[in-house]
């Protein structure tokens, strides 16, 4: 669907916004509810019930064998295992760059102010297995855990666990797999059972379930975000390739919830016309087309637009999880965007190379939370707590004002604490 009305536009980019709206899933909610409740009575007996009941999975163990977690590279093939050392080099050098320095300073009136970063104790991260076991999230969670020096992670992961999983697993040397899915996953991680030790964080994407069990914990737990179906928005205008924009835009809807979204924002009518029709002409040829051609149909929209502050207003609002810009100068128009998870510049840079191998982590916030949130970082994997220290002679420089704003707040023990060193 071509959009050229800007009115039109803002409805079908707000319609896109709400298409997740997790305050509308209370049958769903119900449901996570109750299975949180289950898992916190009965653990590991919760736990192979409902593996036993969605996953049509028998567990012998919850917990993976450290001998099948050895043995998982011997049943992958060379080239996968090459691309996922390959990967691992690029996403480990990419992360070391940004991982934070802890820092004292002396300010103004002597006193020493400053942050000390550290790593949390445990982390558990959820990585989605099914018809689609996503090897690349445990690259793009794990190294910015052990980049910022995690000690204790724990995988969580539905049966029966590729094996793909399982190598990247093994080469980033985590040996503490659970083959549990769903929303039990994210119960156990958080309250713990007799086979799994509680964490102190989760991250990871998943399905409604696991988003909605994620928001359920959070308090007991820290976690990264709330993670929607995925979507792209790219600008592009008469010097782009129909044929890349099609197949970058069906990318994203071949994660086939069929609730994911692809926006193409454009100033040249040739382009709006032509990247249609490859678009249903591309579709054909993937294995779910119809989820595809539903998420075209349902959430997507091609969007005309003259103006080019315009289309820099529609991307802000939209705060795309992906945002390609393929046009003559990217770099000029990127500078103008403020609401994105990540931004690929250019014909070469696709959404796919974010995915696997570019180096920052695909784990980026969707549903316009991009307006408020990042994507997951090393800094995802730390606390950093605050660090003061003043002296005799720097404390009496601000003593008066301390007291002065504790009377004004009517908390006497506070201003007490100041009149008691300066009259000792």
């Amino acid at each position: 669907m071509i959009i050229k009305s800007l009115k039109q536009s803002k409805k079908k980019i707000q319609e896109i916004s709400l298409r997740f709206d997790l305050s509308k899933r209370k049958k769903e909610l119900k449901v996570v509810e109750g299975i949180i409740n289950n898992v916190q009575l009965n653990g590991d007996k919760a736990l192979r019930y409902y593996t036993e009941k969605f996953d049509k999975v028998t567990l012998r163990s919850i917990t993976v064998s450290t001998s099948d977690i050895k043995n998982s590279t011997k049943y992958i093939s060379k080239e996968l295992l090459a691309a996922i050392k390959h990967a691992i080099k690029r996403i480990t050098n990419f992360q070391r760059t940004n991982a934070p320095t802890s820092w004292t300073k002396e300010f103004e009136l002597g006193e020493k102010l400053g942050y000390r970063y550290e790593s949390l104790d445990s982390v558990g991260i959820y990585i989605p297995g099914g018809k689609t076991p996503l090897i690349s999230t445990v690259l793009m969670t794990v190294i910015p855990a052990k980049v910022a020096g995690v000690k204790r992670i724990a995988i969580f992961t539905p049966p029966p666990v590729h094996k793909g999983i399982l190598a990247a697993c093994k080469l980033l040397g985590v040996n503490e797999i659970y083959q549990v899915g769903g929303a039990q996953a994210i119960a156990a991680a958080a309250y713990g059972t007799k086979s799994i030790v509680p964490v102190n964080k989760i991250v990871g994407p998943g399905n409604i379930y696991v988003t909605l069990a994620k928001k359920a914990v959070f308090g007991k737990v820290g976690i990264d975000g709330l993670y929607g179906p995925s979507e792209i928005a790219i600008i592009a205008d008469k010097t782009a390739n129909p044929v890349y924009l099609a197949i970058d835009l069906l990318s994203q809807l071949e994660h086939g919830s069929g609730l994911e979204s692809s926006v193409l924002v454009t100033d040249s009518e040739y382009i709006a016309n032509e990247t249609e029709k490859q678009v249903l002409k591309l579709a054909k040829e993937l294995p779910n087309k119809e989820i595809v051609l539903n998420s075209w149909k349902k959430n997507s929209a091609i969007i005309l637009v003259k103006n080019r502050k315009d289309i820099i207003s529609l991307i802000n609002e939209l705060a795309p999880e992906h945002l390609e810009i393929i046009t003559k100068n990217p770099e000029t128009i990127s500078n103008q965007v403020k609401n994105a998870g990540a931004i690929f510049l250019g014909n070469y840079s696709c959404e796919s190379i974010g995915d696997y191998i570019a180096g920052p982590s695909h784990c980026l916030p969707t549903g316009g939370c991009a307006k408020f949130s990042s994507g997951l970082t090393v800094m995802d994997f730390m606390k950093k707590i605050s660090v003061i220290y003043f002296d005799k002679k720097s404390f009496n420089k601000v003593s008066h004002d301390v007291i002065e704003l504790a009377n004004a707040e009517g908390l006497k023990a506070h201003g007490d604490a100041i009149k008691l060193r300066i009259e000792d």
